[in-house]
Parts: structure tokens; C-alpha cells; sequence
């Protein structure tokens, strides 16, 4: 009886994981309705821009988590829209002594 249970335990479990695998995002974490990410290039290309970086954006309102590229001189966000906004972001990242320009599909063609 033992036995029967955790393979039934077992099965139920990895169908539960396999129902939540397609709402992970980049960062490994659900993405919730009222959340965006948005990809920026910004003028950074040493590793004090990118710790200063990090150690600033994550406390501006709504952010909810970051990855910076500094190969590819890109931040990407993950932000709540209800709290804050592209542009809103861009100023931050403005104060912080950096400019920054979304990146779209259609710029990454061109």
C-alpha cells in the first residue's frame, strides 16, 4: 500500500510540474498577470557599471528582478506594470548615470 501511494504521489507530482514549465520566464520565476519585461541597451561596459547597477534598480518601485548582459551592454527587467512603467525605468536607470533605449523586435532587425 506504501508503494501504490508514492507512485501516485510521484505521478501527481510531475504532473504538476509539468502544467507550471511554460510559465517560467527567463529568470526561473512565474510571471504573474500584471507583470512585463523589457530589455534595454544601456551605455555600460565595465563590471563597476554593472555592480552599481545591481546594487540601485532593484529598490526603484515595482522592480522585480534584473539581469544585465554586459557583453551585449543589455539589461533586462522584469517589473510589476501597475507600479511602474518603460519610461519610468529609463529615468531611473538616467539617475543612475546611464542612458538607456528599449530594445524591440524590430530594432534587433535592423
Amino acid at each position: 500500500m506504501k508503494t501504490r501511494n508514492l507512485i501516485t504521489f510521484l505521478i501527481f507530482s510531475t504532473f504538476c510540474l509539468s502544467l507550471s514549465a511554460p510559465l517560467y520566464a527567463q529568470t526561473g520565476t512565474p510571471k504573474k498577470a500584471n507583470e512585463a519585461e523589457v530589455t534595454f541597451s544601456v551605455n555600460i561596459d565595465c563590471l563597476n557599471c554593472q555592480k552599481k547597477i545591481e546594487s540601485k534598480l532593484p529598490f526603484e518601485k515595482g522592480v522585480k528582478d534584473l539581469k544585465i548582459n554586459l557583453e551585449k551592454h543589455e539589461i533586462w527587467i522584469l517589473y510589476q506594470i501597475d507600479k511602474t512603467s518603460k519610461e519610468k525605468l529609463i529615468e531611473a536607470i538616467k539617475k543612475i548615470g546611464y542612458e538607456a533605449k528599449e530594445i524591440t523586435p524590430e530594432s534587433m532587425t535592423q
